[in-house]
């Protein structure tokens, strides 16, 4: 492929593009182009995953930058690589095809019986006990629509919700989401518990230091998680090193068998520590663990429209954290 010269950044006033323009000019086909282009970096590659010539991708591609007046990606003899203005677009027609896919699903699951479908993330706060409250909840109102659920750390699903493979996020977050183009609403407060199983060595003191939490066991969330980091700032902050005997873990139920079966300590969203305690199956430890920052809430794209039904999942989400 030839070597283009990037023409110079435009002006702001030069590339402003009126709100039908787009929508009008720009074809799937380029739109499937750009991203296999930002997968693969390489237009002879890219041009295969789409089906067709490399000569046909590169006309296709000018003609797409001739429109907008701009260069999406700079050139080099090693391939391609998209530049600022090439990433924005490509976030954009990302969430194009994956818009596409949940129509795909949606189709799939009315023609099989279903109303619809709506993807729900989840992080480890609420996915225990807010979140299959709100599921019976909404199910009583849409007994066929399909929800997909997907438990996970902040980090793996903000990009999800980002590229529109979920309609929602149900969890926490400490960062400035609103600058993220974000919307969060609150709905409770969560404080964590240190918990153990019933009869452990620990649950007959009346007083735990971090000192001696430190050299036990423990099965915790992984090191992106909100928990995770505020449990080790609490040890550091007492003049200790987090736990080093650990197991990583972000199902509920592989940590409620490792506390049961064994000897090691977790950290807990109160509202489901209260609940086993009150079962018996684990008891809450008498020490004070770390403040969380934030509320437990729902976050959505700023500005993306909500459909019906998960718009009906988050009253259902409201009406349950009270129940």
């Amino acid at each position: 492929m030839a070597v283009k010269k990037s023409i110079a950044t435009p002006t702001k006033s030069s590339i402003a593009l009126p709100d039908w323009y787009l929508r009008t000019r720009l074809k799937m086909r380029q739109i499937l182009l750009l991203v296999a282009l930002d997968d693969h970096r390489n237009m002879h590659k890219a041009a295969s995953h789409v089906g067709m010539t490399q000569p046909a991708a590169t006309r296709l591609l000018s003609d797409l930058e001739r429109l907008l007046k701009i260069d999406l990606f700079e050139r080099n003899p090693r391939g391609v690589s998209p530049n600022g203005y090439g990433q924005s677009l490509i976030k954009h027609c990302r969430m194009i095809l994956t818009t596409l896919d949940h129509a795909r699903d949606e189709i799939n699951a009315i023609s099989a019986g279903a109303t619809g479908r709506t993807a729900i993330g989840t992080l480890q706060v609420a996915a225990p006990m807010l979140v299959p409250r709100a599921i019976l909840r909404f199910k009583k109102s849409h007994p066929n629509h399909v929800l997909l659920v997907r438990e996970g750390t902040t980090s793996t699903l903000l990009p999800s919700l980002w590229r529109g493979e979920l309609d929602l996020l149900v969890g926490r977050t400490s960062n400035d989401i609103a600058g993220e183009g974000l919307k969060f609403e609150a709905l409770y407060e969560e404080p964590m518990c240190i918990v153990a199983k019933k009869n452990h060595r620990l649950t007959k003191r009346k007083y735990i230091k971090f000192s001696t939490l430190a050299k036990e066991e423990w099965v915790l969330p992984t090191p992106d998680s909100i928990y995770r980091k505020r449990l080790d700032e609490a040890f550091r902050n007492s003049g200790v090193n987090p736990p080093q005997s650990i197991v990583e873990s972000m199902s509920a139920l592989t940590n409620m068998l490792l506390i049961q079966e064994s000897d090691m300590l977790a950290v807990m969203p109160g509202k489901l520590a209260k609940h086993y305690a009150s079962l018996r199956e684990l008891e809450i430890l008498p020490v004070k663990p770390p403040t969380l920052s934030g509320p437990v809430g729902i976050i959505s794209v700023l500005g993306r429209p909500l459909t019906p039904a998960t718009t009906d999942f988050i009253q259902a989400l409201r009406e349950s954290t009270n129940s």
